[in-house]
């Protein structure tokens, strides 16, 4: 009999939630040459760039990451902003935010920004 409830209530419980992607994108901060992306130019590109695109809101995340520069041959740390956004998977979606990746690396000098996309089961 326990068993039947705890079935009920898992089934319950999963029809509330949905199915979404979340991607994370992960942008370092270090710039080729020396110096860094500065705050203000961080807040200016979330300001006209992210905000565009994640118009329901995201996530960002100060911390520091690691990756192997292939073009030194050295693994680098630097400081990082991960940005976290779910959202009902679409192309055009996927568009705008390689779109956020390409300008990133064209206004700061970037080799990249990974880009992280994950099935996810959401529930608010």
């Amino acid at each position: 009999m326990t068993y039947k409830w705890l079935l009920a209530c898992l089934f319950l419980c999963s029809c509330s939630a949905y199915r979404m992607m979340e991607t994370d994108l992960y942008f370092g901060q270090s710039k080729p040459g020396g110096g860094m992306v500065s705050e203000k130019e961080w807040n200016s590109f979330k300001e006209n760039y992210v905000a565009k695109v994640f118009k329901e809101g995201s996530t960002v995340i100060n911390t520091s990451g690691n990756w192997y520069d292939p073009d030194k041959h050295q693994l680098v740390t630097e400081p990082t902003y991960v940005i976290i956004y779910f959202y009902k998977r679409s192309a055009q979606t996927s568009r705008q935010i390689d779109s956020l990746r390409y300008w990133y690396k064209t206004m700061f000098q970037q080799q990249s920004v990974l880009r992280v996309d994950k099935n996810v089961k959401t529930s608010f």
